[in-house]
This record gives structure tokens, C-alpha cells and sequence, in this order.
């Protein structure tokens, strides 16, 4: 009768969890597969390293806050190492005496009865420390009273509680199974042996009636409870955040290899090719697997700047609306339409402003667990809104009309781009085409007056090196960053394919560049428009310059530094230490850090084109970011981006400390303490 009801259960539970996953695996497969990734068998050595590093290992969980990482790590690890008593214990419906062979007592039996225990108990105090996080503490991250996140879905509230109510359940009737089997089979050897092992399980045998037949009932009720509630919980996954126990380590699987700054070219002459995305079908399969993988830990939500000074953008709030569009409309998708509502306006699941509040800083994907992108869907609906919907913040037509008719964000005369030259000796491609290294100074350097200095000290810093270097000079134009950022893929296309053909018609191989987005841009983005280059950074070039004893510099500038990462060097491209290590020499001590340093540093403000827009909020990304510095009373902000000193600059002018703190790039600390060798 047993056998007959349990097989009963399980066939229905299977049944009805492959029926609900039927339906998310097709719309999966119907999804869009034109994300121009690489998912062919020779990057599988990559994948699998990322899988076992995030997904297995688990490594941004030990980041961030905590203990709320060190008990996700916990509950983790013991689902997979009790994975092999579900097994046992739903076989033994069949079997009653089953066993794994490679867990009797005689081999693994009883290292991994202990192990078991142990995890156990464990998961059982994650547990109830996550039972007290979602009813008393209640921390922000989780219940999402970030002003972007007001709509934070209620029932995953409740979802939480229920959870781990049922996992609690999950690992006490296990306790209370195996307890009650070491009282029924107290005269079993391999049973005193195996007790040994547990000495958890048999402290609560030790509590339980010394009665075979009552021992033997806990042990059925208990193993009946442990079985249901899991069939309960897989059918419970395809339908809650919870999904990610099944989609995560495939996410994370299948996450990008490639350069994290990299966009992908969009191929407008392709069949079915479309302006950006703006209905729920038109997101790429792994979007949508992004979507389903999301945990709601709220993680990427808690540091991005955007929500955190009150814009409409949150990360979390953002995905979940589009995975709600996507379920809402599974059964459309399935069946086969093809015209859907945008997702995107007044009233919809993503409003303009959220698309346009956004900083494109990657500090969300870098706090994932999971690996989720957000920056590639945000600027795929800014692509629809820029070129198809015409619907844009009003002062882009200034920066779009100055990147179409001049060649620069700001408008300014291209006949004016090598002014920042003037009186300093600077040689040009046209005159020396066989130079080694072409400098790309960018359009700060060539039209920002603050960063004109840094073009210069740079200019200096090769001369004084003896680095065989050129510029383009006149000749130079935008690399597009901008445009593309914003969403116009277009005109980015158009000027990155001018300025590819400018620099192969020197046949330029490599460049060096003192702008993150210049950086990022031609070293990530340019080998898809055809420019096959090695891009170096300043900061790194110069580090190695005085490192190989080529650029002496004296380390006596006595100020008090404090550096800030552009998210374009440090979260983009992994160029963390060595402006700090530039720092450190010509100060002689090391830079000053701020709370949010590194990878995990606030961004400035001024990324994804929002140097061109202006926050519509009372508190500024770049105020706050101010602030950060500020805390540490430095003498000097160091940057090493011209968006960077820009926002800084504007933010110690506006606290009226324009006259005690400095905003200076790296590169001018350098050239104002290198030694200067006499001419001749």
C-alpha cells in the first residue's frame, strides 16, 4: 500500500514539475540567438571555470554583506552534499533497505554520515538566521524600500518564510528519519557503527521513545514529511524566485567569456534584424535565462547609484518587471505570435526613466551571484528608444547633432581638436607614420580644459621616456563610446568605421589611451568594426615605464591622495592597482581609499552618456560620490578618466572646496614629479 501511494505521489509531482518546465524551456528555445556570443565547445575550459568559481565555489557570496553570503554558502553546500540522501531516501519508498554502495558503512558510510550531520545542523542555523533577517531585522536590500522598489512583489515575502520554513522541515525530518532508524535497528553492527558517525542523530535517537514500534513511526512520518515537502518545493521552483536553484549554475555557465565591456555589432541588413528590443520576444535566449536566474537577493539593487539617489532605475525591480512581461505572456510566445506590446513607456513594465537613469557602471553585474547582465538589455531598449521610438532626454539632440556634424559630445569645431598641442612638441602620424605606439587622446583631451592637461602631461611623460609614439592630431576623431551607450548603434557604426579606416591607413598596430571609455571602446568594442589592435592604458603603460626604469620619478609630492576608480578601468577592464601604484610613487605612501574603492567603487556619475543629461533628482550620483572622498579630508582626488574629474571636479566646486582639495589625473602627478632629464 506504501509502494502504491508513494508511486502515486511521485509520478503526479514529476509530472506536474516537467509539465511547468515544459512551457519555461520552449519559450527559452523560441527565444532570439542574435547576441553574437560564443558558445561553441572551444570555450567550454572557460565556462566550466567560471561555473566551478561562482557557481560551485560560490566566491561573490563571500563579498558584500554579511553573514547573509556565508549562510547562502552553507545552504548551498548542504543541499549538494544531502542531495545523496534524497536520493536514498525517496529510492527506500520502493526499497526500504536501500543504500548507495559507495555509502555503507564498510567504505564512505560513515565519513559521509558525519558529514551529513554536520551540514545539517548547519543549514538549520542559516536557516532560522535567514528566519530572522526577513521577520526582524528586516534589512533594505531584501525588502526593497529603495525608492526604486516600491513595487518589490509582496508574495516574495511570503515566497521567503515559506522556504525556509520548508527547508528547516527538510533537514529536522531527516534528523528525525535517521534517528528513528538507529532506534529500530539498535541491534544492527553496521547501524552501532554507523551511529558513531552522527553524534547529532544520535543525541535526538537518545530523546525519542525506546520502542521499536514508536521509533519506527517517527522514522515513517518523518520520511513521509521529508519526501513531500521536497516534490512540493520542485514544483514550487518554476514558479518563484527559486527557479535560479535550477537555472543558476547554467546561467553562470553560459555567462559571457567575452570582454566585459564589449557590446555586441548589430548587423541592421541581417534577416528578422530589429532597432533594439521593445517587445518581451525580442530578447536574446540568454537575457531570458538571465531572467530566470534571478534570486532577488537585491544585492545588484544595493549598489547601484542610480537607486541609491532616488532615480527610477533599480536593477532587481527592473529585471523582475521584465520577467513578469515574460511570464504573463508564455503562453502567446509558445503559441507562436510574433507581435507583442513594447515593454517599454508610460505605464509598462520598464519606464523611459529607468532606461535613462542608468550609469552603465556594471557594479550590479559585479555584485551578482549569479552573473546576471543588466547593462546589455539597458542599452539594447535604449537602441529602440534612440533609433526607432525617436524618444530621448531632449538635451541628446545637442550630443548626438556635435557627434554627427563635429566629431565630439560637446559640439565644438573639429578644426579645434589639436589646440591642446599648441606649443608642446608633439608628433603626428602624417609626420611620422612608423611610430610604435599611436596616442588616441580622445575628446576629453582634446576639448575639456581640465583634461587638456592631462593630454599634455601624458605628451611629456612619452617624451621624457623616449617612447616612439604619434598622434593623429587633426586627423583624430570620436570613437563613437557615447553614441553607443546611449543607444545610437548607427552613428556609432558610421564614426567607428571612419576612425578604423584613419588608423589602419597608418598601419598603426599599437595605442595607447589615458580615457577608461577610449580603453574600453577600442580595446573591447573595435575588433568587431575591424580594428584588430593592442591597447594599452596610460596607467599602466606609465607603471611600467617607471617599473623598468625608463621614467624616473622623485616621491616627494607631500599631499594626501585620495583615488577613485573609473568603472571603466577598474569593474570593465581590471585597471585597479596600477594608478594606485603610480600613486604610491610619487607620494611615497599609498593612496587613500574610500569605502567604495576598487571593483566595488561608486561610480562618478557620469557613464553611459550621463555626462550629457542632466539627473532629474535633488541628490547627484556625482554628489555623492563626492562626499565618499571628501570623508577621507584628502589635499588631493586623484582620477584617471576626464568624465571622472569632470564630475568630481564639479562636485568639490559645488561644497565650495574648489580652493583646498584638487581634482587631479594620475598622469599629471607624474609628469609634475618625474625627473626631467637636462637637454643637452
Amino acid at each position: 500500500m506504501t509502494i502504491m501511494l508513494w508511486t502515486l505521489v511521485f509520478v503526479a509531482a514529476i509530472g506536474f514539475f516537467a509539465f511547468q518546465m515544459k512551457g519555461r524551456i520552449i519559450v527559452l528555445l523560441k527565444a532570439r540567438r542574435d547576441d553574437g556570443r560564443d558558445y561553441s565547445r572551444a570555450t567550454w575550459g572557460k565556462r566550466l571555470k567560471n561555473m566551478m568559481v561562482y557557481g560551485v565555489f560560490q566566491k561573490k557570496f563571500f563579498r558584500g554583506e554579511q553573514p547573509a553570503g556565508i549562510m547562502h554558502v552553507i545552504v548551498f553546500w548542504g543541499f549538494t552534499v544531502l542531495s545523496l540522501q534524497v536520493i536514498t531516501m525517496f529510492t527506500r519508498g520502493w526499497f526500504p533497505n536501500f543504500a548507495l554502495p559507495f555509502l555503507s558503512i564498510h567504505f564512505l558510510g560513515g565519513p559521509y554520515a558525519l558529514l551529513k550531520d554536520v551540514f545539517q545542523i548547519s543549514v538549520m542555523a542559516g536557516v532560522l538566521l535567514g528566519l530572522y533577517r526577513w521577520t526582524i531585522s528586516k534589512p533594505k536590500r531584501l525588502f526593497g524600500i529603495l525608492p526604486a522598489e516600491e513595487k518589490l512583489h509582496k508574495q516574495s515575502h511570503f515566497e521567503a518564510k515559506l522556504i525556509l520554513t520548508f527547508i528547516f522541515t527538510i533537514m529536522l525530518s531527516g534528523f528525525l528519519y535517521d534517528a528513528g532508524r538507529l532506534v529500530v535497528h539498535q541491534t544492527d553492527m553496521d547501524v552501532i557503527a554507523e551511529a558513531k558517525w552522527q553524534p547529532i542523530t544520535a543525541l535526538i535517537a537518545g530523546l525519542l521513545p525506546n520502542n521499536i514500534e514508536q521509533a519506527d513511526r517517527v522514522a515513517q512520518l518523518a520520511w513521509w514529511v521529508h519526501n513531500l515537502i521536497i516534490l512540493a518545493f520542485l514544483n514550487l521552483l518554476p514558479r518563484s524566485k527559486h527557479f535560479h536553484i535550477i537555472t543558476a549554475m547554467a546561467n553562470v555557465f553560459l555567462g559571457r567569456i567575452e570582454p566585459k565591456g564589449r557590446l555586441h555589432k548589430k548587423d541592421y541588413t541581417a534577416d528578422g534584424a530589429i532597432f533594439g528590443r521593445s517587445q518581451i520576444n525580442q530578447f536574446s535566449w540568454k537575457q531570458v535565462l538571465d531572467m530566470y536566474s534571478c534570486t532577488e537577493c537585491g544585492r545588484c539593487s544595493a549598489v547601484c547609484p542610480a537607486a541609491a539617489t532616488g532615480k527610477a532605475l533599480a536593477p532587481r525591480q527592473f529585471l523582475l518587471n521584465l520577467r513578469d512581461s515574460l511570464y504573463e505572456n508564455q503562453n502567446n510566445i509558445i503559441a507562436g505570435k510574433t507581435e507583442f506590446d513594447t515593454v517599454v513607456g508610460d505605464g509598462k513594465a520598464v519606464i523611459d526613466e529607468v532606461v535613462w537613469s542608468c550609469v552603465t557602471c556594471r557594479a550590479c553585474e559585479e555584485a551578482c551571484p549569479v552573473n546576471i547582465e543588466y547593462v546589455d538589455k539597458i542599452v539594447d531598449i535604449r537602441q529602440h528608444l534612440t533609433q526607432e521610438a525617436s524618444r530621448f532626454p531632449s538635451e541628446l539632440n545637442r550630443t548626438f547633432q556635435g557627434l554627427e556634424r563635429n566629431s565630439n559630445p560637446w559640439g565644438i569645431s573639429s578644426a579645434e581638436r589639436f589646440a591642446w598641442a599648441d606649443g608642446l612638441n608633439v608628433p603626428t602620424m602624417a609626420e611620422n607614420s612608423k611610430a610604435e605606439y599611436l596616442y588616441y587622446v580622445g575628446c576629453g583631451g582634446c576639448f575639456d580644459n581640465n583634461h587638456k592637461k592631462s593630454a599634455q602631461a601624458l605628451t611629456k611623460i612619452l617624451n621624457e621616456s623616449k617612447v616612439s609614439y604619434a598622434v593623429l592630431g587633426s586627423e583624430e576623431t570620436c570613437n563613437g563610446e557615447t553614441a553607443r551607450r546611449l543607444g545610437n548603434e548607427y552613428l556609432f557604426q558610421s564614426m567607428a568605421e571612419t576612425l578604423t579606416q584613419k588608423i589602419n591607413s597608418y598601419g598603426a598596430k599599437k595605442i595607447i589611451t589615458n580615457c577608461p571609455h577610449c580603453f574600453n571602446t577600442l580595446k573591447n568594442d573595435y575588433p568587431e568594426m575591424g580594428g584588430n589592435w593592442e591597447v594599452h592604458n596610460a596607467s599602466d603603460f606609465v607603471n611600467n615605464l617607471v617599473s623598468d626604469g625608463k621614467l624616473k620619478v622623485k616621491n616627494d609630492m607631500n599631499k594626501r591622495v585620495v583615488y577613485h576608480d573609473s568603472c571603466y578601468n577598474a569593474r570593465y577592464n581590471d585597471v585597479v592597482e596600477q594608478p594606485r601604484d603610480l600613486i604610491q610613487k610619487v607620494t611615497g605612501q599609498n593612496a587613500i581609499e574610500m569605502t567604495m574603492n576598487k571593483k566595488e567603487a561608486t561610480c562618478c556619475g557620469a557613464g553611459g552618456g550621463m555626462m550629457w543629461m542632466e539627473e532629474k533628482k535633488e541628490q547627484r550620483v556625482n554628489m555623492m560620490r563626492t562626499d565618499q572622498a571628501l570623508e577621507q579630508k584628502p589635499d588631493v582626488i586623484g582620477v584617471s578618466c576626464p568624465f571622472c574629474r569632470v564630475m568630481m571636479s564639479s562636485g568639490v566646486n559645488e561644497k565650495g572646496l574648489g580652493e583646498q582639495v584638487q581634482v587631479m589625473d594620475v598622469m599629471e602627478m607624474v609628469a609634475q614629479n618625474m625627473e626631467v632629464t637636462p637637454k643637452a
